[in-house]
C-alpha cells in the first residue's frame, strides 16, 4: 500500500513539474529577445516579461460571495496561484510560503507595495465559496480564494497558458484530484503580467525575487 502511494505521489510530481515546464517554455520563447541579451534580463527564479503581457476581463467571485474583476487587479502587485482545496501537497506547501513570504514583506515593505495573493479554484465543483473562505484564511486572512463556473475558469487558464487535468482515484468517479500548473503569475498594478515564479515555491528566493522586480520596474 506504501508502495503504490509513493508511486503516485512521484506521478503527481512529475505531471506538476511538466505542467510548469510547458508554462515556462511559453513565457521564455514569448521573451527569447530578452535572453538573447537584446533587452535587459531580471534575473529570478523563475521568468521576468520585459514586455509584460496584458489579459482581458473576467469575472469570477471572491470568498466572501463578491464579484471579483479584471479591475480588482488594478493599483498593486498582485501573486496568482491556480490550485484547489484538496490538493494534498502542492497548494498547501505554496501557500505556506506564500505566508512566510507574506510576513517577511510586512516587516521589510510599505503597505502600499505588498501584493495581494490570491488563489483560483481549479475545481468549481467542490470548491464553493464558502469552503474557498475557511480554506485561504487557514494559511493568512489577507490571502484571496476565487471561484466560477468552469468556462469562466477555462478562459481564464487559456489565457495565462495554466494547464490541469483531473484525475480519477481508485475510491470511484465521484473521488478525483487534479494535476495543475504550479507556478505563481505575478501581476504589475496595470494589471499585466509582469512575471511568474517557478515551483518549487521558497519564501526567501520569492522575498528577493519580488523586491528585484520591483527595484527593476520603478518608473
Amino acid at each position: 500500500m506504501k508502495t503504490n502511494s509513493h508511486i503516485k505521489l512521484i506521478v503527481v510530481m512529475l505531471v506538476v513539474i511538466a505542467l510548469t515546464t510547458i508554462g515556462a517554455l511559453y513565457f521564455v520563447m514569448k521573451n527569447k529577445d530578452a535572453i538573447n541579451g537584446s533587452i535587459k534580463v531580471v534575473k529570478i527564479d523563475g521568468v521576468f516579461l520585459p514586455q509584460p503581457q496584458e489579459i482581458s476581463d473576467f469575472e469570477l467571485t471572491d470568498n466572501h460571495g463578491k464579484p471579483y474583476t479584471k479591475s480588482n487587479l488594478k493599483g498593486h502587485w498582485t501573486f496568482v496561484f491556480f490550485g484547489f482545496t484538496n490538493c494534498g501537497m502542492v497548494c498547501p506547501t505554496t501557500l505556506s510560503e506564500l505566508n512566510k513570504m507574506y510576513k517577511t514583506l510586512e516587516k521589510e515593505l510599505p503597505a502600499n507595495q505588498m501584493p495581494h495573493i490570491v488563489l483560483i479554484s481549479v475545481d468549481p465543483d467542490r470548491d464553493t465559496v464558502e469552503r474557498m473562505n475557511d480554506y485561504v484564511s487557514v494559511f493568512n486572512t489577507h490571502f484571496i480564494g476565487l471561484r466560477g463556473g468552469e468556462s469562466k475558469i477555462d478562459v481564464l487558464k487559456k489565457q495565462l497558458h495554466i494547464a490541469s487535468v483531473k484525475m480519477q482515484t481508485d475510491q470511484g468517479k465521484d473521488h478525483y484530484t487534479i494535476n495543475h500548473s504550479a507556478e505563481i503569475m505575478v501581476f504589475n498594478p496595470q494589471v499585466q503580467l509582469q512575471a511568474f515564479f517557478s515551483y518549487p515555491h521558497i519564501a526567501n528566493q520569492m522575498v528577493r525575487d519580488y523586491k528585484l522586480i520591483l527595484t527593476s520596474t520603478k518608473g
